[in-house]
């Protein structure tokens, strides 16, 4: 089978020549990486198609080409200001629906510069200010992310787009596209702790925010199903009972992410859904919900019990799991090959992709990666 061909198949929990093994690399910024070595066997500033020849072609792994498309542009008038007081860095976006403002500490831990962006996990441990809390608030969002007309996001992305695609030809892989980060792009925008209160106090704000973004993910997968692009991923890494209830994730998300997975499979594309840690409680909520896949859960965090994972979500969904980047791969080689181990003697070979929960580090251990795919080739 060619590599697209086999992952796809293995999404679908149909039979395949063997199991794919598909590796999640994370370079991490200079910032993560002060005090470690890079331990990647590529250079840190090798091109896509190094890194991708590497993996596929020395590593023979089933790897997927991202592609992106920009669904959303700002309106005219917008404008954006960026200052410092003291070790608090401020940026102030001024609307015609008003000013949206946020600000951190800037300190040797923050990576952007005298910069503050939307979406960045590093947003929540250096709020002083969020950027979102309330509907005034989402005022002024929606005047930053309005949505494109389908036919000039297609225009837009198209060289980049079939470049992309090009690329995944070329070694016989398969493509993916973002389909949104639903809470945790909302965690970047609200804070974590405000977020976990917001969903409590003012939920209308946070049913706000998320049905802006449902429109962009909508439209979004729709370019990306014009293009031929073969996986929707939704990014819903903090979207667990790590900081709801299985009820709150029902109410705030649910009917939108089966809005647009079936969006998604009208496009001809298949959907993996990142969930990686608290996913015990929401077994039920997980199987309930028409997405195909899931990508990166933790295999050893916390209370998780695989087998248990297995017994109530393996007929719906296909997996891609393997060793826990913290807990196997941080630890060596031999825990990873255990880890690698345990996961074929429970799923099996059926709709099972050998892969990360989540991704491989630049300072991790280089020597537990490759322990990882050959322990895979011994049960692939």
């Amino acid at each position: 089978m060619e590599s697209r061909e086999r992952i796809l198949a293995a999404m679908r929990h149909q039979d395949v020549d063997y199991v794919p093994c598909c590796g999640f690399f994370n370079p991490l910024n200079p910032v993560q990486r002060v005090g470690h070595t890079w331990n990647f066997p590529w250079a840190d500033d090798a091109s896509a198609e190094e890194q991708l020849r590497y993996q596929v072609e020395t590593l023979g792994l089933d790897q997927i080409v991202t592609v992106g498309v920009r669904a959303t542009q700002q309106a005219d008038g917008c404008a954006s200001a960026v200052w410092l007081e003291g070790d608090v860095l401020h940026k102030t976006h001024t609307t015609p629906a008003g000013e949206l403002h946020a600000a951190v500490h800037y300190n040797e831990l923050w990576p952007h510069g005298e910069d503050i962006p939307f979406y960045s996990d590093f947003n929540i441990g250096h709020f002083v200010e969020p950027w979102l809390a309330s509907e005034q608030d989402m005022d002024c969002l929606r005047q930053l992310q309005m949505l494109r007309p389908t036919e000039e996001i297609i225009a837009d992305a198209r060289d980049s787009v079939l470049a992309s695609k090009a690329l995944a030809a070329r070694f016989g892989l398969a493509t993916s596209g973002s389909a949104g980060m639903g809470l945790t792009g909302a965690q970047h925008l609200f804070g974590a702790t405000d977020l976990c209160m917001a969903v409590i106090d003012t939920p209308d704000v946070v049913d706000s925010y998320l049905e802006h973004e449902h429109q962009i993910n909508l439209r979004s997968i729709a370019v990306l199903g014009e293009f031929g692009v073969d996986i929707a991923r939704r990014n819903g890494f903090y979207e667990t009972s790590d900081f709801y209830s299985p009820e709150m994730l029902e109410r705030f998300l649910k009917r939108r992410l089966d809005a647009e997975a079936d969006a998604a499979r009208a496009a001809g594309m298949m959907t993996a859904y990142t969930a990686h840690t608290g996913i015990m409680p929401m077994l039920d909520y997980l199987a309930d919900l028409s997405l195909e896949s899931i990508i990166g859960i933790d295999t050893a965090f916390g209370d998780m019990d695989i087998r248990q994972v297995r017994d109530r979500l393996a007929d719906r969904k296909a997996f891609w799991i393997g060793p826990s980047s913290t807990h196997h791969i941080w630890r060596g080689p031999e825990a990873t090959r255990q880890a690698v181990s345990d996961v074929f003697e429970c799923f099996g070979r059926t709709g099972l992709i050998l892969s990360q929960g989540v991704s491989s580090h630049s300072i991790m251990p280089w020597e537990s990666t490759l322990a990882m795919i050959d322990e895979w080739r011994l049960h692939r």
